[in-house]
């Protein structure tokens, strides 16, 4: 008992078996994540951003027109194009859900029965708030990246040495932006094996890494031509910092905007200085380091710089360094690796990580879930549409891109108020209307309701009855403006007849009709 005990604290994450030799537990796990997650993923309503996919792609008058229109939407095609073929096969918007929840469960799967862990990282890994929630039961184009990762790994010694490593390395540099980047860095990682074991560049085997290479750009410039130019110039220009000195600093040392929700608090420095140690775990095998320390450099500084790492971003890095641990752990292990401080230090912290994202599993989805909150109200507000008395009503929400879940759930379009229109999916621009009173809020479903004669719904964000006087930024640059007066005018032209407050996410609304 001593003995594997002392086995296990110098070695937490990697089994000595490997995982045929429990493939019954295995199996028992899956079927226990399985479980959990269907349940979650039968209680999730969609919130925006799973939305608003859904609806640009519905937006697409038929294949060619798909690339169209979700061009500079700030994700590459892939995503996509499985929503319209799942459309294409069934029409109903719930290919949305089925679709996230299968590829996050391949991923899932092939980790728990592939991967060579212990089994108690592994179930760290699977009931995790990324593995077990971001990348499964929501809805987006994340889990892609993270089944693309183990399937790089668990292919490894039959992929690298031929071009399906560049077919994957394509594929994984068109699931989301930052994955470009872990894309190039597996490349990077492969050219370093060769150099370590071959030096002559005119051999096959530099020959097939250059023909991966070359996909692999092939892959980054799909990529680029997919989301540049931005169409949505507010979020682009809210969300760049220029390149200096200091940001490069702060980049690198800080939670401000990189890697911020990985641990307990926004800006946890316990979070950022694990993920630091966590690359220790291969500090005995410079390959795999270089590769790993490359990778949180490019992430760091993309997140830092162009786009805020919020924990859907930032969880990438803990699905490449499983998979990277996971290619090495093919490799033996030295007598000075056994007797090294530094990998055991970044193993430890790489499994007090991976712990930390349980935790967070069980604070937010699982704990929402047990007490009935659901992630969004907008599948509330969808039901309250369909009552007879509001039936054929127009809706209104402020701000405007959370009413984006709302027009996937009914399937119709609702008044766009910063662009006084109908619409499914509102541009994150600096055009339109950036300042809103409560007073053009009113007028505008006075207008509206002229011209319809049915009532007008106006759901709103802010709980503007319990507010103090302000300008609200509500979102790039969205702002609105609260005054007593101002209140006190659009409540005595409508009358609240829902408080949606409960949900587990930021889509909460107060609920107005109008008129009165």
């Amino acid at each position: 008992m001593g003995g594997t005990i002392d086995r296990w604290l110098r070695q937490p994450l990697l089994t000595e078996k490997g995982a045929a030799a429990n493939r019954w537990p295995r199996r028992i796990l899956l079927l226990a994540w399985l479980a959990v997650t269907a349940w979650l993923a039968f209680n999730h309503v969609p919130w925006r951003d799973e939305a608003r996919a859904w609806s640009l792609m519905l937006m697409a008058k038929d294949w060619p027109d798909l690339f169209r229109v979700v061009h500079g939407e700030g994700h590459p095609y892939l995503w996509y194009i499985i929503l319209k073929a799942g459309h294409s096969l069934s029409g109903a918007k719930e290919v949305l859900q089925v679709a996230g929840f299968m590829i996050g469960a391949a991923a899932a799967a092939l980790l728990i029965l592939r991967g060579p862990f212990r089994l108690l990282p592994l179930a760290l890994m699977a009931f995790s708030l990324w593995l077990g929630f971001e990348y499964v039961v929501l809805a987006r184009n994340y889990g892609i990246a993270a089944l693309l990762m183990f399937a790089i790994a668990a292919l490894w010694p039959r992929v690298r040495d031929t071009l399906w490593l560049g077919v994957l390395l394509l594929l994984l540099a068109n699931t989301n932006v930052p994955s470009v980047f872990l894309a190039g860095v597996f490349a990077l990682y492969r050219m370093l094996e060769i150099w370590s074991a071959n030096r002559d560049l005119r051999s096959a085997e530099w020959r097939r890494w250059a023909g991966n290479t070359a996909l692999l750009l092939l892959g980054t410039v799909l990529c680029f031509l997919a989301v540049y130019p931005p169409a949505n110039d507010a979020a682009a220009a809210a969300n760049a910092l220029p390149l200096t000195a200091m940001n490069l600093l702060a980049a690198l040392a800080t939670a401000y905007r990189s890697f911020i929700q990985v641990g307990f608090g926004d800006f946890s420095p316990m979070g950022i200085i694990l993920v630091w140690l966590s690359v220790l775990v291969f500090a005995r095998r410079t390959p795999a380091l270089v590769t790993a320390l490359a990778a949180l450099i490019c992430l760091r500084l993309f997140f830092f710089m162009v786009y805020p790492g919020y924990y859907r971003h930032s969880a990438l890095f803990f699905a490449f360094m499983i998979a990277l641990v996971w290619i090495e752990a093919r490799k033996p292990t030295t007598e000075g690796e056994r007797q090294s401080l530094l990998p055991l230090v970044g193993s430890w912290a790489l499994f007090v990580l991976v712990a930390m994202q349980s935790v967070l599993y069980v604070i937010a989805p699982i704990s929402n879930a047990v007490a009935g909150k659901p992630f969004s109200h907008a599948a509330d507000l969808a039901r309250l549409l369909d009552r007879p008395e509001y039936r054929g009503s127009l809706l209104m929400v402020e701000p405007d891109t959370m009413g984006e879940s709302v027009a996937y759930q009914t399937g119709r379009p609702n008044w766009l108020i910063r662009q006084d229109r109908l619409g499914t999916v509102t541009p994150l621009a600096n055009s339109g209307n950036k300042l809103l009173t409560l007073d053009r809020l009113a007028d505008q479903a006075a207008a509206v309701h002229a011209r319809t004669g049915k009532p007008v719904l106006i759901a709103i964000n802010l709980p503007i009855d319990r507010l103090p006087p302000g300008k609200y930024d509500l979102m790039y640059r969205d702002y609105t403006v609260l005054t007593p007066d101002s209140v006190a005018r659009f409540e005595a032209r409508t009358r609240r007849i829902a408080s949606l407050r409960n949900s587990g996410g930021d889509e909460s609304y107060d609920v107005y009709v109008y008129p009165r």
